[in-house]
């Protein structure tokens, strides 16, 4: 799944002196730090971040005056739900990641399975509970969501190409989650449908860079199923598609901010397109690591062209 779900498990202790001669063991505040830092990597959490922001952005751009209550509930929805993904993922997929994504917390040992199993039921449980005071079809979308989040990775195992699909559909929920809590469920189709198709392609390109723990574990993806020239292509194709979308959008729908989405969503191509450009001629470590930086950048300068792109008022 789109940079997708994992989490992890360590230990530290702390005991602290009170006029006795109790010590305190040498490494425990690092301990303390290292385990903060493996669960981060465990939950993505600047990703998490970026989605609660979209969602904050898209409530923001239907109705600037709804109350704290929604943005902060919403945020919570969007962090827990990400970062719990992002933990079963790994949790199911550790033996896949021990040949993929070695330096992550689970198959590298920092962190146990039981500790990502149990963070993923929490952060599911807090994002159910966030939405029930936003009423009963946000619960429903946030409950729909955890259900293939969980089940992710046995549908990965089923068909590599349909999870895409669901990765693809649950981005885009995040702007109709927004939508909803804004009390305007259908003013950001297009928006959905962009974040939508952009996501499909980011799949598909982590899908390249996974190939061989997918093979391994008998994954059906584009890449081990029609090879990596293929696979590229197609994530060629449906970011062009987002491409020319942008100025019959701009022609066709009542946008209040036309020039803010005009510029922000082409920026966001622009650099995402440079970045998956040298991937694909290098194929190198640090080309994939440069194209997970931008498509971060990308998806901050989407949440600002999001704001564009919601009919007036």
């Amino acid at each position: 799944m789109s940079e997708q779900l994992h989490v992890n498990k360590k230990a530290s202790s702390f005991t602290s002196t009170s006029g006795h001669n109790a010590s305190l063991p040498p490494d425990s505040s690092s301990d303390g730090i290292s385990l903060i830092r493996d669960f981060a990597q465990l939950f993505r959490l600047p990703v998490a971040i970026l989605a609660a922001l979209a969602g904050c952005a898209t409530i923001y751009a239907l109705n600037f005056a709804a109350p704290l209550h929604k943005y902060l509930l919403t945020a919570t929805i969007l962090i827990c739900t990400h970062s719990a993904a992002c933990a079963i993922n790994d949790y199911w997929d550790v033996d896949k990641d021990r040949i993929d994504h070695p330096e992550r917390p689970l198959p590298s040992g920092r962190l146990s399975p039981q500790q990502a199993w149990w963070a993923a039921v929490i952060l599911f449980a807090c994002a159910l509970a966030a939405a029930i005071p936003l009423g009963i079809y946000c619960l429903i979308l946030v409950a729909v969501s955890t259900i293939l989040l969980w089940n992710y990775s046995h549908l990965l195992n089923r068909n590599g190409i349909f999870a895409n699909l669901i990765v693809a559909m649950i981005i885009a929920a995040i702007v109709f989650l927004g939508s909803l809590v804004a009390d305007r469920p259908l003013a950001l189709l297009y928006p959905s449908g962009f974040v939508f198709l952009y996501t499909l392609a980011k799949e598909i390109i982590w899908d390249i860079h996974d190939a061989a723990g997918d093979r391994a574990q008998g994954i059906v993806t584009i890449v081990n199923s029609w090879g990596r020239r293929t696979a590229f292509l197609i994530a060629w194709g449906l970011i062009g598609i987002v491409v020319v979308s942008i100025p019959f959008a701009l022609l066709l729908l009542p946008m209040a901010h036309p020039l803010l989405f005009a510029v922000f969503s082409s920026i966001m191509l622009l650099f995402v397109g440079i970045a998956l450009a040298r991937y694909q001629y290098q194929g190198s470590a640090s080309a994939y690591q440069g194209f997970v930086f931008w498509d971060r950048v990308s998806m901050l300068l989407g949440a600002i062209g999001l704001l564009g792109a919601a009919p007036a008022l």
